[in-house]
């Protein structure tokens, strides 16, 4: 392995690393305060770390409302209620909202994801949902990611997760290349 990809397993190891990168005393409270110690994790689970665990923030937040959005479009699409739509139109834009609503009939199955379409928690815990879905199988992975993110995950099928987490990416690429507005 040359220094490079050691380099980048280290950093990868770094972002994950949760509160074993605080001092003992600092552990200690930590555990005190109901912290509890994640599971180890192995060299596979560096390795498997989705690139968008190291991306900025405010990235990975448009991404993880899309995702959002993208695996409730079937139920968006059928909704009338203006509250829901601008709240999705607020987080990733009106053009984004457009795209995801104008997706291919059957790009998504539907998911159960009317509740979380009820709050901008319940928005962010779902989106968490679906980019977790990529490492279901890594629950030590998935459980320090989900603390990344910050938010407890909605639950799921992960086969609608990873299917909506593929058609999330194809639109987190088109409002990149500014093919659909970015939410101020």
């Amino acid at each position: 392995m040359s220094a490079a990809a050691r380099a980048r397993i280290v950093a990868r190891a770094r972002l994950l690393d949760g509160p074993s990168a605080l001092g003992p005393r600092a552990r200690r409270l930590w555990r005190r305060l109901g912290g509890r110690t994640p599971p180890p994790l192995s060299f596979d689970d560096v390795a498997a770390l989705p690139d968008w665990a190291s991306w900025p923030r405010e990235r990975q937040e448009t991404f993880l409302v899309l995702a959002a959005a993208t695996a409730c479009a079937p139920i968006l699409r059928r909704t009338i209620d203006g509250r829901i739509l601008a709240r999705v139109a607020e987080k990733v834009g009106e053009g984004a909202l457009d795209a995801v609503l104008s997706a291919p009939p059957g790009l998504v199955p539907d998911a159960p994801c009317e509740a979380a379409l009820a709050s901008d928690e319940g928005l962010r815990a779902l989106g968490a949902a679906v980019l977790l879905s990529e490492v279901v199988d890594r629950p030590a992975l998935a459980g320090r990611l989900a603390r990344l993110l910050h938010v407890e995950p909605w639950p799921l099928p992960p086969d609608i997760g990873r299917i909506a987490l593929h058609a999330a990416r194809g639109g987190l690429m088109a409002l990149e290349a500014g093919a659909t507005e970015a939410a101020p």
